[in-house]
C-alpha cells in the first residue's frame, strides 16, 4: 500500500468514512485517499433510494422556499426531479417510474412527519460541519430539519428500506447522534434535538429525543478514528465477510477469498 505524502489538503471525516476505516483501513484508503473508481457498480436498490431522496428533496425545498405551503403542494416539482433522477441513475423503466411515483405521492399526501403544520423547514440537505484542527474537518449531511413549536428541532433521515429500526437503535445510532452534535452547533438555541428515521415506503416514522452523552460519544468516536487515520501510513486490509460486498474487492488480494461463489473463509 502506497504511503500518504503530506497533509496540506483539508481532509473531511464523516460517519461513512469512520465506519469504513473501523471496518477495514484498506477500504477507507480506496474510497477516501486513493479515490479510485469502484470495481463494482452501485446496486439498483441503492440507486432507487437516491431517486426517491431527490424527489423528496425537491418537495421539501419547495416548502422551505415558499412559506405557507406544504410539501404536498410541490408534488409537480418532485415529479420533475424524480424523472431526472430516474434517467441519471439508469432506472427509467416503467416499473421503476410507477413504483417511485407511488412512493413519492403517498409520502407527501400522508405527511407522517407533520411537516405541513410545522412551518417552513429549517433546512433541506443541510451540510453540518465542525473542525478538529486546521486540516481535519467533520461533515455530515442531514436530509431534512424541521422546527417544533416548543423550540426543539427534528433531524430527519429518509430511509428507502424494508427494515424498520426501533427506538433503542435510534437512541444509540452513530449517525443520528453525530448529526445531533453537529446540529447543536448550527442551532445552539434548540431546546431539544429529535432524530427521526422516515420510511417513505410506509410511509412511517420512528423518532427519539437524543441524549447529550450519546451525542458526545458519537463525536469522540469520529475524532478517535480521525486521529488513527492521521497516524496510519500502511492502511492494512482486515479481511472479513464484509469483503464480499466491498465495491473495491477485486482490487484487494486479501479480500479475494471472500468473493461471491469462491472457496474461502466465507464458504462456498
Amino acid at each position: 500500500m502506497a504511503q500518504r505524502t503530506g497533509r496540506a489538503r483539508t481532509r473531511w471525516h464523516s460517519v461513512s468514512s469512520t465506519r469504513e476505516y473501523e471496518g477495514c483501513p484498506r477500504r477507507y484508503w480506496f474510497g477516501y485517499v486513493d479515490k479510485r473508481p469502484k470495481d463494482r457498480p452501485v446496486p439498483p436498490t441503492w440507486r432507487f433510494g437516491s431517486v426517491v431522496h431527490k424527489a423528496l428533496e425537491a418537495a421539501y425545498r419547495g416548502a422551505m422556499e415558499t412559506p405557507g405551503t406544504a410539501p404536498s403542494d410541490h408534488l409537480a416539482a418532485a415529479m420533475v426531479a424524480l424523472e431526472a433522477a430516474l434517467t441519471r441513475h439508469g432506472l427509467d423503466t416503467d416499473d421503476d417510474r410507477a413504483r417511485a411515483t407511488a412512493i413519492i405521492t403517498s409520502t407527501l399526501e400522508a405527511d407522517v412527519l407533520g411537516a405541513a403544520d410545522r412551518g417552513a423547514p429549517l433546512g433541506v440537505e443541510v451540510a453540518l460541519r465542525d473542525r478538529i484542527d486546521d486540516v481535519e474537518r467533520i461533515i455530515g449531511f442531514v436530509d431534512l430539519v424541521l422546527p417544533h413549536p416548543d423550540g426543539a428541532i427534528e433531524l430527519v433521515d429518509h430511509k428507502v428500506t424494508s427494515r424498520r429500526a426501533d427506538h433503542a437503535e435510534l437512541r444509540d445510532d452513530f449517525q443520528l447522534n453525530l448529526y445531533g452534535w453537529l446540529a447543536r452547533r448550527r442551532w445552539p438555541q434548540a431546546q431539544r434535538i429529535i432524530a427521526t428515521l422516515h420510511y417513505p415506503t410506509g410511509p412511517e416514522r420512528v423518532s427519539v429525543e437524543l441524549e447529550e452523552e450519546g451525542m458526545r460519544r458519537a463525536d469522540r468516536r469520529l475524532r478517535s478514528a480521525a486521529e488513527a487515520i492521521a497516524r496510519d501510513t500502511a492502511f492494512e486490509a482486515t479481511p472479513s465477510e464484509r469483503c464480499s460486498h466491498c465495491p473495491w474487492q477485486p482490487s484487494c488480494p486479501e479480500g479475494s477469498a471472500y468473493s461471491t461463489g469462491s472457496e474461502g473463509p466465507s464458504g462456498p
